[in-house]
């Protein structure tokens, strides 16, 4: 990629996950909660959630294998990469639009191809707004706005 613009990382990891997150969060308070008061069915309830993070351990790793850590913007394309592992790549000859796109309340931004084929850019990426920027400058691409 020598004619790189412009790297743009991923500030998540996987551990940022909330099906990760949420059920840690919940067996350390279940637990603490559960010490101080002593009682073996509040502890019985943090073990409970303990297997119920360990379980999703997979299945958000499997998830993240397919995030982007990194975005890279060269004059010919945009690239994702997951720890130094191609992705996808489109080429901005192929661009026809950038939109935001919602999902319960979740907001991404997507780089579509003329044939239906899309690069997802995650809320998580450093500075997504020039990114957002070099994509329509060197696409030519108009806003869309999306579902």
């Amino acid at each position: 990629m020598s004619s790189t613009i412009s790297v743009f990382p991923n500030t998540a990891s996987w551990y940022h996950n909330a099906s990760f997150l949420l059920p840690l969060t919940a067996t350390g308070v279940v637990a603490l909660y559960g010490s101080i008061r002593r009682s073996f069915e509040i502890l019985g309830f943090a073990a409970f959630l303990a297997v119920v993070t360990l379980a999703m351990v997979p299945v958000v790793l499997a998830g993240w294998r397919q995030t982007a850590t990194a975005v890279v913007v060269t004059r010919e394309a945009v690239v994702s990469l997951h720890n130094g592992r191609v992705l996808k790549s489109l080429e901005w000859v192929r661009v026809r639009n950038v939109r935001r796109r919602e999902t319960q309340g979740n907001v991404r931004w997507e780089i579509g191809a003329e044939d239906g084929e899309a690069l997802l850019l995650d809320g998580e990426l450093a500075d997504l707004p020039r990114l957002i920027g070099l994509a329509r400058e060197l696409s030519g691409a108009r806003e869309e706005h999306g579902a």
